[in-house]
């Protein structure tokens, strides 16, 4: 707002008038704040809220975390303990809390999400999600299928994470080669550097990493998991067959073993390292290589989703959502975080340096935080148009969150890499998907 025009006055006057526009100003900025201000009922006051949290690939997002936490807690009265573990034990320890019908108010779910599977002992916070959708111009379609069970909100979204390419232009330059839109030049560009020292890496283990990329790949390719109603198995198909021959020419030609026994850091410490010729990950490792090899980090690109077939990126993207047991002992408290957490996506995506994708409409308005103002991440803007999550194109059902936690897409793209044939590896994992199905239709 600009100020209005100075006018000459008299000066008692002028302090008269002063001392009447700073009075009128701050009782309006008072009112302004009060009715912009979110208050909290006043029975949280003096009760406590347990958090169950993961430690975050980005540091500096768990140091804002924890500082908005102990904000919102003062404000309110409110104790917040927050216990953090890593990202993989927390299955488990949904496991135990549920058999003890004891543990944490608010729970997170990290890439292996279990909305449907836990559904039953997870509040319904629709009405949480309805308002937080209202007010920042809906939910983008891919909120739905980790957070909608039978037609009710059993968990919030709060962010996802999406992968891009992160490629040495340098490197690329000096072979003059073109920059990795399609996979097959990310392949050849990886067969090139390899013999030069600078392979690249994709995990064929046991991580969110390799639930996430290598499916990427395969569903770029024209794969598909389940069909949209989510009953149906798809995996067993020409495409299929094709994209795991396309994965482990990749492999034989770019790679190098020690992706069998990867972790979800480990694509982070190789382009740090200078050694990568290129990563598909979250800009984690962007980051992590900003900090510690800034050499690298000035020749490192980011580009979109490599396209399999002509047209075709699908990104498979790691989602993250709070969810609140029945049994909770403070599910007031554990709503009232939610909405307070949601009203402050920005400063969360900030937090993050720009990590944290939202899952609100808004937050899409060119430029985002962070990523918008940096013009090599400006391109993750684009990405909410193919993301996607494991089921594709289906919904994450339940059986396909069990197949997430069981590895067993992972283990059939290793097999293929280890040298079993395409044919034998997707008919054993038409086994497994089929054991994990029937489970699930019995009950």
């Amino acid at each position: 707002m600009n100020p209005p025009p100075a006018t000459l006055q008299r000066p008692h006057s002028g302090r008269r008038q002063f001392l009447k526009t700073t009075a009128a100003a701050v009782a309006g900025s008072s009112l302004l704040t009060m009715l912009q201000a979110r208050q909290a009922p006043a029975q949280i006051k003096g009760t406590s809220l347990r958090i169950l949290q993961w430690s975050h690939f980005v540091p500096a997002y768990d140091a804002w975390f924890d500082g908005f936490v102990k904000k919102w807690g003062e404000q309110n009265g409110v104790k917040v303990r927050i216990d953090r573990i890593p990202h993989l034990d927390l299955p488990s320890r949904f496991a135990a809390e549920l058999a003890a019908g004891a543990g944490h108010d608010l729970i997170y779910f990290v890439g292996t999400i279990l909305t449907a599977l836990y559904h039953r002992s997870l509040v319904d916070l629709s009405d949480i999600a309805d308002r937080i959708g209202n007010k920042f111009g809906g939910w983008i379609p891919a909120a739905r299928p980790i957070s909608v069970v039978e037609g009710r909100w059993h968990a919030v979204p709060d962010f996802y994470i999406v992968a891009p390419m992160l490629w040495r232009r340098d490197l690329f330059e000096q072979e003059r080669l073109p920059a990795p839109d399609t996979w097959e030049q990310a392949r050849v560009a990886a067969r090139t550097l390899k013999a030069k020292g600078h392979p690249t890496g994709i995990a064929f283990s046991h991580c969110n990493d390799a639930n996430l990329f290598l499916r990427a790949i395969l569903f770029s390719h024209g794969a598909r998991e389940a069909d949209e109603s989510g009953q149906n198995i798809l995996i067993d198909s020409k495409e299929m067959r094709e994209g795991l021959r396309f994965l482990k020419a990749m492999f034989d030609e770019g790679m190098t073993p020690e992706v069998f026994s990867w972790d979800d850091a480990s694509d982070n410490r190789f382009l740090a390292s200078g050694v990568a010729c290129w990563i598909h990950d979250a800009i984690s490792a962007y980051r992590s290589t900003e900090d510690t090899n800034p050499r690298v980090f000035q020749q490192t690109g980011v580009a979109l989703e490599p396209q399999g077939l002509p047209g075709k990126r699908v990104s498979i993207a790691n989602p993250n959502a709070y969810a609140i047991w029945k049994f909770a002992k403070n599910v007031p408290a554990a709503k009232e975080f939610l909405l307070h957490l949601a009203d402050n996506w920005r400063d969360s995506m900030i937090g993050s340096r720009g990590y944290n994708m939202p899952f609100v409409r808004d937050a899409y308005k060119k430029p985002m935080p962070v990523i918008g103002a940096d013009p090599k991440l400006q391109v993750l803007q684009d990405f909410p148009d193919i993301v996607a999550f494991a089921g594709y194109p289906g919904p994450f059902t339940p059986p396909i969150q069990e197949i997430v936690a069981s590895f067993i897409f992972p283990d059939m793209c290793t097999r293929v890499a280890r040298g079993q044939s395409a044919d034998d590896a997707v008919n054993w994992a038409v086994g497994e998907y089929r054991r994990v199905y029937s489970k699930y239709r019995r009950a």
